[in-house]
């Protein structure tokens, strides 16, 4: 059966999802064919590695598809880490490799996603609170910010639309940084 899409979206779970969706909505792709971890089919970070490259490999057999996104978080592991251990499944299976500008791109939020959420929604509202990208957000919320809700998943991707990648404000997570970079370059290589 064809996928007629133009970004096959891989994440853990559902506000990874939310926050990408928000994300490349604003950036007007409608065509989102989402594929977010199943509930209770073991750990996210291996289902995402795996399918991620599934959906790579797709990519040459299906002319409809035109990138895959895929969001894992760093969990401690270092990104640099998460990024080789799919970079090396790529190689094994001649898919070549990673590349946002090749719509190919796999974001990596270190710590975990809520670091970026908590960033984005805090910035959101005009307040300014430093966030670390080693404390676990999933577990407690960093000083002086509301707990996160998924209510704030969709709008924190839509707010990092509105951001120019060139001129983040001041304290801006480093991963944050460099994955609105990545997304900026996947976007353009999507509407190709």
């Amino acid at each position: 059966m064809p996928r007629t899409c133009n970004i096959v979206l891989v994440c853990e779970g559902w506000q990874d999802s939310a926050f990408a969706r928000g994300f490349l909505r604003m950036a007007g792709n409608l065509k989102i064919l989402d594929r977010t971890n199943p509930r209770g089919s073991g750990c996210g970070h291996d289902w995402v590695r795996t399918q991620f490259v599934e959906e790579v490999a797709n990519l040459t057999r299906f002319s409809e598809g035109r990138g895959v996104l895929g969001l894992l978080d760093e969990d401690g592991q270092r990104a640099s880490e998460r990024e080789n251990e799919v970079a090396d499944v790529l190689r094994k299976r001649n898919l070549g490799s990673c590349s946002a500008t090749e719509g190919r791109c796999l974001l990596v939020p270190t710590r975990n996603l809520e670091t970026w959420l908590y960033w984005l929604k805090s910035h959101q509202v005009g307040s300014v609170v430093s966030i670390d990208e080693t404390t676990d957000f999933k577990r407690q919320p960093p000083a002086g910010v509301a707990r996160i809700d998924n209510r704030d998943c969709r709008p924190a991707g839509e707010f990092l639309h509105t951001l120019d990648h060139t001129r983040l404000p001041e304290g801006c997570p480093s991963m944050l940084r460099r994955g609105l970079a990545q997304l900026r370059d996947f976007v353009n290589a999507v509407r190709r």
